[in-house]
């Protein structure tokens, strides 16, 4: 989904907020799109909010010789609202463009041989885990941003699991 450059020439590690990376589906910025023969410009629209929200971040480049990580940090909220994303006709059809995450997975190490954990949000206790393997440990929603993100996932906050569970027992 996103494509990103990462590390300056003095070794500096370059960090963008998410924001920027969304900006691309506006309907507004475009976008050059080459292929063999011609180059084109595009733009992109979201026409419809779905109910969970998965962003992969492109943090591996292959080419014939070996691979490469990006190890960029993407600044993330832990709750975002995709109004501004979105045509204001489509934003009407929905109670909340509000999202929550959900997990958040990493990559740490090396492209060749890193190790992949998740961060997880118990939503109904309010409490953040990371899992590795079958290492399970408190995390601090604080840390959660400090990571090198691969894929992150949100639910929008009209549909709720735990509003769900909340209205189910009243």
């Amino acid at each position: 989904m996103f494509k990103i450059t990462a590390i300056s020439s003095k070794g500096i590690l370059f960090q963008i907020p998410i924001y920027k990376l969304l900006e691309k589906y506006n309907n507004v910025s475009e976008v050059e799109h080459k292929t063999y023969d011609a180059t084109y410009l595009r733009r992109f629209e979201i026409t419809e909010l779905p109910r969970y929200l998965v962003l992969s971040i492109k943090r591996f480049t292959e080419n014939r010789f070996f691979v490469e990580k990006n190890p960029t940090i993407v600044n993330f909220p832990v709750s975002f609202d995709m109004a501004e994303y979105i045509d204001p006709v489509v934003s009407d059809k929905y109670s909340s463009t509000e999202y929550n995450l959900l997990a958040n997975i990493c990559h740490d190490g090396k492209a060749t041989d890193g190790t992949y954990s998740v961060h997880l949000n118990l939503t109904s206790a309010g409490l953040w885990f990371d899992v590795q393997d079958l290492h399970v440990t408190k995390l601090q929603p604080q840390m959660i941003t400090l990571s090198e993100s691969y894929i992150q996932i949100y639910e929008r906050g009209d549909v709720s699991t735990y509003k769900q569970q909340e209205n189910k027992m009243e």
